[in-house]
């Protein structure tokens, strides 16, 4: 460090704080080794959270997070339950003089349900796109001899291959005119409780009815599967109706023009909130109900996934911030090496001083090699905070057997970059400018 100085150059100072960083190798990768592990922890949390958060968002996206869906339901809330439909009724005495009693009957309110005349109401509203209606159920199913349960879901073959997320790997979707064809998902059609796979114009039974099988819906990837039923068939959801009933069913017996829920597809261009808003106004007004009496409800994936959304960025941060303290710590291992190095340089810093050195040449001097020291952990520390995220994510991807993405915040490598160099700035900053203050005559005379 005792090269002879004038007015120095970046490149000079640069290579006395390089050659102080080499001088104690030892000190300066111990504080490097704290640096590592904040900022290896920073950007292993954040690149993880952004990973997840993208996942969740494209696997509520195939679940259909850009439609609207309306079921009729009563709003579950006691201290705005309507008991008037409660009776109670009095029984004459018995002739054997048993005494008499006056029972409480409930009489259970009649279950809203969902027809052509909410369809109409919707068609009506001129942002919704496409309008297509659900009829749900379950069926025993039949092939090469062996059964197994299924999800049975009708649909309007008319929009469903426009509104659905899903994709067809072999064969073709649902067309208008398709009466007793289905289409199945890839996890039915190779359903190990059928020893074999199920294949496109092959023919299956559901509840002793026979259909063909016209399309083969592609498997969904993804971390989360798709999150869907795993047997699941898909037919015009006429053909529900006259599907043989299952008497193990939960569905029960379907009536028909009778929808299970109404999905609802807006234009691009629409007015998302005002067109939400304005559905439920036309419903409302449609079915003779207030906001109180309402028996239907609509639900708006759109908002769950921003909800969702919201929440993983939140928890990301947090878990961010602590992993941030460890920065912290870093930063006070680089302060005190910096310290550490004014008191061994002192009479050097002196004898520079002496020869013409400014304040501000000590000073960068002391500030690069903080930087210098940082910057080594930052770069150091992303690398391995990488390594630590691509290894998690081959493991989850190895037990859920789902293909491998390498994952890389972009976001969380510049903030980590520029938090270790501003780190290792701040910490130094005290001892430098302690450095630079020194008067050359003390420093020269400094033991």
């Amino acid at each position: 460090m005792s090269e002879g100085c004038g007015a120095m150059k970046p490149a000079k100072i640069l290579r006395i704080a390089f050659n102080m960083v080499k001088a104690n190798k030892l000190r300066s990768w111990l504080t490097i080794i704290g640096v590592i592990i904040g900022i290896a922890s920073v950007m292993a949390i954040v690149t993880t959270g952004e990973y997840f958060q993208e996942q969740v968002t494209k696997t509520m996206e195939e679940l259909g997070g850009d439609t609207i869906t309306i079921v009729a339901s009563y709003p579950f809330n006691f201290e705005e339950a309507d008991y008037s439909q409660v009776s109670v009724e009095s029984e004459n005495e018995s002739e054997g003089g048993g005494g008499s009693g006056s029972p409480v009957n409930y009489e259970e309110p009649k279950s809203p349900e969902l027809t052509k005349m909410d369809v109409f109401t919707l068609r009506r509203i001129p942002g919704v796109q496409y309008i297509n209606v659900n009829v749900e159920s379950s069926a025993t199913m039949e092939f090469g001899g062996k059964k197994t349960n299924v999800y049975v879901k009708g649909v309007d073959p008319r929009v469903w291959p426009d509104i659905t997320k899903k994709k067809v790997g072999e064969g073709r979707m649902l067309q208008p005119g398709d009466r007793t064809s289905v289409v199945i998902s890839g996890e039915l059609a190779n359903n190990e409780e059928l020893g074999r796979k199920i294949m496109v114009n092959q023919m299956i039974l559901l509840n002793g009815k026979s259909y063909r099988v016209i399309g083969i819906l592609a498997d969904e990837g993804g971390l989360f599967g798709g999150l869907g039923f795993g047997s699941s068939i898909y037919m015009p959801y006429e053909e529900v109706y006259s599907l043989p009933t299952d008497e193990d069913s939960y569905y029960g017996e379907k009536k028909r023009d009778v929808y299970d829920s109404i999905e609802v597809k807006l234009y691009k261009n629409a007015d998302y909130e005002g067109t939400l808003k304005e559905i439920e106004e036309m419903l409302r007004l449609s079915r003779r109900v207030d906001e109180k009496t309402q028996d239907f409800y609509v639900y708006s994936g759109k908002e769950n996934m921003e909800s969702v959304g919201k929440v993983i960025s939140g928890l990301t941060a947090f878990l961010a911030f602590i992993a941030g303290i460890s920065l912290l710590v870093g930063s006070t291992g680089i302060a005190n090496t910096m310290f550490t190095s004014v008191l061994e340089k002192t009479k050097e810093i002196g004898i520079m001083k002496a020869i013409g050195a400014q304040n501000k040449d000590i000073m960068l001097i002391f500030l690069c090699n903080s930087a210098m020291i940082s910057l080594v952990g930052g770069i150091i520390g992303i690398l391995l905070g990488t390594a630590v995220v691509q290894a998690i994510l081959l493991l989850i991807s190895m037990k859920m057997q789902t293909p491998f993405e390498f994952a890389l915040s972009i976001k969380g490598t510049i903030i980590a970059t520029l938090v270790s160099i501003i780190v290792g700035l701040i910490a130094g900053l005290v001892p430098a400018k302690n450095a630079s203050e020194l008067k050359p005559v003390d420093a020269l005379r400094y033991e």
